[in-house]
């Protein structure tokens, strides 16, 4: 293989896992999501609070340290409207019941 083509192949990689990662609506860890969009984790727990953020889904029962992570469509819809995004709740959240 070329110089070019040893360039190129990591470049390649990426998209296709970034690809991937986006038609299968990967779940995306809170660390992650925060260097994904820019902002520290406090300032994602502030706008979920004001519902200017996408609402974490919990991958654990532990009420003591609880993991949460964040489907990457509702990042990406986010990432494309951070001003304007506003939470919207379903019917079945916003009446208590999951």
């Amino acid at each position: 293989m070329t110089d070019f083509t040893m360039s190129l192949r990591p470049t390649f990689e990426a998209q296709v896992t970034a690809a991937l990662m986006i038609q299968s609506n990967a779940l995306i860890p809170v660390k992650l999501a925060a260097r994904l969009c820019g902002i520290s984790r406090q300032e994602i727990d502030r706008r979920i609070h004001n519902g200017t953020f996408p609402k974490p889904h919990k991958l654990s029962g532990k009420k003591r340290s609880m993991r949460k992570a964040f489907y990457l469509l509702d990042l990406h819809e986010w990432i494309r409207d951070p001003k304007n995004y506003r939470r919207v709740e379903s019917a079945q959240q916003s009446a208590g019941a999951f």
